[in-house]
């Protein structure tokens, strides 16, 4: 029970990041797959391949990209992503196997691959050190000096940036505070340009992990094929919600627009239709409806006695 468990964890996780990525980079040319074969045979490995098929990243394609990534000059970026495991010798092992497979099959150069671990969980100091990881280009992006690992970028998520093309997947951090950072990132400067599927596939995403405590990325009862769903997926209540989120943003002038007066009132009752209104303004309307000086007088008396 426990190994189907750590495969469909694994599996959830190297999806999920995927699914991200498909929606961010594929419309700006940029290929990305997942369960990639890193031999001329099978097995599949569970990770991630960015392939660029121009010679540089494009302005609209380094936006997007978060700190490692946008650096590198190689065309084919090879994902190891660590959510629920800590960094460890053999997630550079796997990785570095992954990478020696994939460059034979592929027949490609040293200068045209690059590795990549993303680790979910902060990798501790002294674990990070004894392999050399030293090097500090940038919040979050390590290097290795050890010749055996110096091919090998590692990225901490909860240590990168909080910048909106950090964002993209630093909301699968471990630490709960850097993931709803990432979130309102997204929501406040990311949504706008994306498409709808994508903001949903987030929102959806979102409701899953919001509940998570720090370094806890374990989730149950969700398959790959859900998480294919997730991008189909917009529930009346996920609607609901993002419509609320959308009309408390328009003034209510706005809002009531084109809808007859009878329609704006149905449901009020009658003693709420009038609350804050002016008297004054109640007679001018009477007035202009054509009623005279005697019959409002009579609908007040009329009123009164029903009070």
């Amino acid at each position: 029970m426990e190994k189907n468990q750590e495969i469909t964890e694994k599996t959830f996780w190297h999806l999920i990041l995927g699914r991200i990525f498909k929606f961010l980079l594929t419309p700006l040319g940029i290929t990305v797959l997942t369960d990639v074969s890193v031999m001329t045979k099978p097995p599949e490995a569970d990770i991630l391949l960015l392939r660029r098929e121009c010679d540089s990243w494009t302005p609209e394609q380094f936006e997007r990209l978060p700190d490692g990534f946008r650096e590198s000059t190689a065309h084919h970026i090879l994902i190891e992503f660590k959510a629920t495991e800590s960094f460890s010798k053999e997630a550079l092992t796997q990785a570095a196997a992954y990478e020696y497979f994939y460059k034979r099959s592929q027949k490609l150069t040293d200068d045209e691959i690059q590795v990549f671990v993303i680790c979910s969980i902060q990798p501790q100091k002294a674990n990070r050190e004894q392999y050399g990881y030293t090097i500090h280009q940038q919040p979050g992006v390590y290097q290795s000096d050890n010749i055996a690992f110096n091919h090998i970028t590692l990225i901490s998520l909860n240590e990168l940036s909080d910048e909106l093309h950090n964002a993209w997947i630093t909301c699968v951090a471990s630490k709960k505070l850097k993931r709803l950072q990432a979130f309102n990132i997204l929501k406040s400067q990311g949504f706008k340009f994306i498409s709808n599927s994508f903001k949903k596939f987030l929102i959806l995403l979102w409701q899953r992990i919001s509940t998570i405590g720090d370094d806890n990325m374990a989730i149950n009862h969700l398959s790959p094929k859900e998480i294919e769903e997730m991008t189909k997926m917009w529930g009346r209540d996920t609607l609901l919600s993002a419509f609320g989120e959308y009309l408390a943003d328009i003034p209510a002038e706005q809002r009531l627009a084109g809808i007859p007066p009878e329609q704006r009132l149905a449901g009020i009752p009658p003693e709420q239709r009038l609350a804050g209104v002016n008297p004054s303004d109640v007679l001018n309307y009477f007035k202009k409806a054509g009623l005279s000086t005697e019959e409002i007088e009579t609908c007040l008396e009329q009123l009164k006695k029903q009070s």
